[in-house]
């Protein structure tokens, strides 16, 4: 938030239900939820039309935003995302990925492999930072969320221009599968690879991030 222009644009930061400031809040925890969500603050703050940013997860919401409002949404940025196809893990995979929500290490083999094996100082603070701030009963919904999820149909073909960020030390969400998802869908999606970066750039390379969400949200200013 620091390296953010405030002056240039207004930033509204969307803690989902179950997370942060609204970690209280219940729900049915789906992407059309989430969507429906944004829109409802988006009508609140008097915005008639705006962009939309989303990492990992919220990536997919992007999408699903860009595609329940094509004439509200200006350009979309999605960030070291999941696409509208979910995640289908394996069996192996799912089994893990539930026992991070509990298991204080194996969150941290997940921080360490997603971001190219950061310092366990940085990984510590993830780990207390994700059980201070997102809600217990949120979790489990969300993981099925995102490999359920699948929406492609709805979204291809829509002319929201879109920038894809990946970092180069992501191993899940590389720059190959955005090929195969965002920018085969969208035909005015572009992709662009951060450098020394893995799974979290806010937080790995913040001033870098913020130059190039705020030099694409120019080229898309009326």
């Amino acid at each position: 938030m620091p390296y953010l222009d405030g002056g240039a644009f207004t930033y509204a930061f969307v803690d989902l239900r179950g997370y942060g400031q609204s970690a209280g809040l219940t729900g049915e925890f789906t992407v059309r939820e989430v969507a429906s969500d944004c829109l409802r603050l988006a009508d609140h703050l008097g915005w008639t039309d705006f962009h939309v940013i989303g990492h990992s997860m919220t990536g997919m919401m992007t999408q699903r935003i860009a595609a329940d409002a094509p004439l509200r949404v200006k350009s979309a940025i999605a960030v070291c995302p999941v696409s509208a196809a979910g995640n289908r893990l394996s069996p192996e995979a799912r089994t893990f990925f539930e026992s991070a929500m509990q298991d204080n290490e194996a969150l941290a083999r997940l921080f360490k492999f997603v971001t190219g094996g950061l310092c366990d100082t940085w990984i510590d603070r993830k780990i207390r930072q994700n059980r201070e701030t997102v809600a217990s009963a949120c979790r489990i919904k969300y993981l099925d969320m995102l490999v359920t999820a699948n929406f492609v149909d709805e979204v291809r073909g829509l002319e929201t221009p879109f920038l894809v960020l990946v970092g180069d030390k992501d191993p899940g969400l590389d720059a190959s599968a955005m090929e195969r998802t965002f920018l085969a869908w969208h035909p005015n999606a572009q992709l662009q690879v951060i450098p020394n970066c893995g799974h979290y750039p806010m937080e790995e390379c913040p001033p870098y991030l913020a130059t190039v969400i705020e030099s694409f949200l120019r080229q898309h200013i009326d």
